[in-house]
Formats: C-alpha cells, sequence, structure tokens
C-alpha cells in the first residue's frame, strides 16, 4: 500500500515538473515617453525676389540669362535711360539758372545794405531786396531737388542683384517695353533654403522638446535639422507650419521633396519591449507577467494600455509597474497561473 502512494506521489511531480515552462523576462522600465512623427514635405525659398521696375522704359541690356548665379550688386537689366538724361541736363541747365538769380539778387541786396549806411537808400528798397534774394534761394531750392530726383530716376533704370542669387525666371526681352509693377526677373537664393512640413496641431505644445531630422528622399541617411518657425497655417486640417534649416550642407533645390521625422520626449513613464505583447481578437493588448507564489514564478496575465513605440520599447500608460517581470521569450502559450522556469532568473 506504501509502495502504491510513493508511486502516485513520484508520478505527480514528474506532471509538475513537465508543466513548467521555460520563459526569458524584462524588468519594466521608466523610460521618457518618445513619440516619432514622420513627415512629408518640401524644400522652399524664403529669400526669393521678384523684381520689377520702378520707372518705365524700354529694355536696352539684359546682362544675364535663367539659371545665371549672381552676386549682390551685380547688374541684371537695364533699360534706355536717353529721355531721362536729358531731363537731367535740363534740370542742370535749370540749376545753374537759378543760381545766377541767387547771386544777382545776393549782390543787390549788399549793394542795398552799404547805401543804406549812407542813408541814401529808402528801408522800402532793401526790405524788397531781401525778399528777392529770399525768393531767389527757394527757387535754387527747387531746382536742386528736381535735378537730384531726376539724378534718382536714372539710377532706377538700371536694375541690380539684392542679394547673391540664382536667377529662376525671365519675365522680358530685349525691346519690350516695360512698365512699374511689371515682374522682370526671379531670383532666390539657394544658400539659404529651408524645408517646410505640415505637422498635426497635437505636437505644438511640446515643440520646444523636439528634435527634428530630415532626408532626400531615397536617401538612407538622416540629417540634423534646426527648427525655425512654428506658424499656424491650415486650421481646418488643424496643422502648422514648420519650418526647419539643415544642420549640414544638403544639394537642395526649392520644390525637392523631402522626409522628416519629429521625436517628441514627454513625461517619464513605464516601458515593455514589443515583443512582450499580445494582441488578441478583440482589440485588447495584454502582457504576461513572472510573479512568485509561495517560491514558484507562475505566468498571470495582465490587459494594458499602450502609447506611442520608439526603438523596440512602447509606452504603457496602465496595467503594469516599474520591476514588474514581463515575459518576452516564451510567451505565445502560456496560460494563467502556469509554473514557470525562468531563463534569466538572478535572484
Amino acid at each position: 500500500m506504501c509502495a502504491v502512494a510513493l508511486t502516485m506521489l513520484v508520478a505527480t511531480a514528474d506532471v509538475a515538473t513537465a508543466q513548467e515552462t521555460q520563459v526569458e523576462t524584462q524588468r519594466v522600465r521608466e523610460t521618457p515617453r518618445v513619440e516619432m512623427l514622420r513627415l512629408s514635405g518640401s524644400v522652399s525659398a524664403p529669400r526669393t525676389s521678384h523684381l520689377s521696375s520702378a520707372e518705365a522704359g524700354q529694355v536696352s541690356t539684359l546682362h544675364v540669362d535663367l539659371g545665371t548665379h549672381v552676386r549682390q550688386g551685380e547688374r541684371l537689366l537695364t533699360l534706355d535711360s536717353r529721355e531721362a538724361e536729358l531731363e537731367r541736363q535740363r534740370a542742370q541747365a535749370n540749376v545753374d539758372q537759378a543760381r545766377a538769380a541767387r547771386d544777382d539778387a545776393r549782390r543787390l541786396l549788399d549793394e542795398a545794405n552799404q547805401l543804406a549806411e549812407q542813408q541814401h537808400i529808402a528801408a522800402s528798397e532793401q526790405r524788397q531786396r531781401q525778399n528777392a534774394l529770399a525768393a531767389a534761394e527757394a527757387t535754387l531750392d527747387a531746382q536742386q531737388a528736381a535735378q537730384a530726383l531726376w539724378e534718382l530716376r536714372i539710377t532706377r533704370h538700371e536694375i541690380t542683384a539684392p542679394f547673391d542669387a540664382l536667377i529662376t525666371r525671365r519675365d522680358t526681352e530685349l525691346g519690350e517695353w516695360v512698365t512699374p509693377g511689371d515682374t522682370l526677373l526671379t531670383l532666390i537664393d539657394v544658400d539659404a533654403l529651408m524645408v517646410d512640413f505640415s505637422v498635426p496641431y497635437s505636437a505644438y505644445a511640446q515643440m520646444d522638446d523636439a528634435t527634428l531630422e530630415v532626408r532626400q528622399e531615397g536617401d538612407g541617411q538622416w540629417h540634423a535639422a534646426r527648427p525655425q518657425a512654428q506658424v499656424p497655417q491650415d486650421t481646418r486640417n488643424r496643422q502648422f507650419l514648420l519650418r526647419a534649416a539643415p544642420s549640414e550642407a544638403l544639394t537642395l533645390m526649392p520644390g525637392m521633396a523631402v522626409e522628416g521625422r519629429l521625436r517628441i520626449e514627454g513625461e517619464s513613464g513605464p516601458s515593455v519591449p514589443r515583443d512582450a505583447l499580445i494582441r488578441r481578437p478583440d482589440g485588447s493588448v495584454s502582457v504576461w507577467l513572472a510573479r512568485q507564489e509561495s517560491g514558484q514564478w507562475r505566468a498571470v496575465e495582465q490587459r494594458v494600455e499602450i502609447g506611442n513605440s520608439h526603438e523596440g520599447n512602447v509606452a504603457v500608460h496602465e496595467g503594469v509597474a516599474v520591476g514588474d517581470r514581463v515575459i518576452v521569450v516564451g510567451n505565445e502559450r502560456l496560460e494563467q497561473g502556469q509554473a514557470l522556469i525562468l531563463g534569466d532568473d538572478k535572484e
């Protein structure tokens, strides 16, 4: 009888040992909540100038063509200024005439002052000559201003580059008549290109702790970029414009498509490896925890609320605590309360 009982006890122990499953676990760690937004954008040229003329005239010289690189102050286009030159010469002649009249009025007043000292001239005559000198000086000032205006208008017949740039469009030809406001040339500063992205408003308040990387389509390498401006733009789609400058010199041209990834760090919290997650057909997500009961490790299923994932780890908002052991290997066919053998047990 005793022999039979001993045999049954040994058999029961063998069955329990056979039911133990070997698994590997990892501790739940506290990590920053990291959200990685993938963005699609394009290259823009904020420093773009559509040049026009302040004067009407006929194009006499074109110094550049489409695709020309120009330096600041370089001549781009010249209008026929012969008529303006003649007007300037007329204004100069008027200045000379007014100056001569002013000098004559001054001479007459000097004579009147000398005669007044000897009381050989009426006081009214002296005042009249003073007024004549004042009028002559005012006339001279007006003629000099007219001359300066024509000299300014002559300089406006020549259009120069406002900054170092690339000519991307030319809308005029030799001999054409242009008027003020007509776009003649379009320039862009290819050394000050930016990348623009549309970003959800949900990220707007977290931009102070965000980092941005960009790359061109087909390029496997990411490059750091410095955000320059966050401008509310598309209220209907709840997006804002994020404009950034690449930290490295990239081969970019306006209109190129670029990719971006925006890393946003929030508060710290528990996270688990992605391999620990069990996704159920009903849409719920759970993890298997390894917990000790009477000296024996056992499997405990725990439903969790998860957040964003980053570099293989998934944020957990509810269900686990920092320090819990989550099963990452051998969690496919576990049952509630199943005995475990931890391959990574150091305790």
